[in-house]
């Protein structure tokens, strides 16, 4: 399965930001998950939010994940941006014995 293209972003430090990422409706009910990567770029340093089957909302620290299976629209909602939120993210569905379907996402933080 073939990957959108990146999505550029841009924000001011202290503002909120939002991320959409479609999926296709065929997977509306496997999990989700939305990651940073790190500076270094190795997938041990992956930080990642997931939504599960069951859930339609998860949430960690600043970053609210919404799943709206109807629309088939991922939405990653981050408040309080601040610099070090800037760099690569990932956002998908975890599709079983098969290459994940992705998005890649760039977030650039301002002053």
């Amino acid at each position: 399965m073939e990957n959108s293209l990146a999505v550029n972003i841009t924000g001011s430090v202290g503002s909120n930001i939002s991320v959409t990422c479609s999926y296709p409706e065929t997977y509306q009910n496997n999990s989700k998950f939305f990651c940073q990567m790190s500076s270094s770029f190795a997938l041990e340093d992956l930080q990642c939010v997931h939504i599960t089957q069951q859930e339609t909302r998860s949430e960690q620290g600043r970053l609210v994940l919404l799943d709206d299976t109807s629309a088939h629209v991922l939405t990653a909602n981050i408040s309080g941006l601040a610099p070090e939120d800037s760099g690569r993210y990932w956002c998908g569905v975890d599709i079983a014995q098969l290459p994940d379907f992705t998005s890649e996402i760039w977030i650039t933080v301002t002053k």
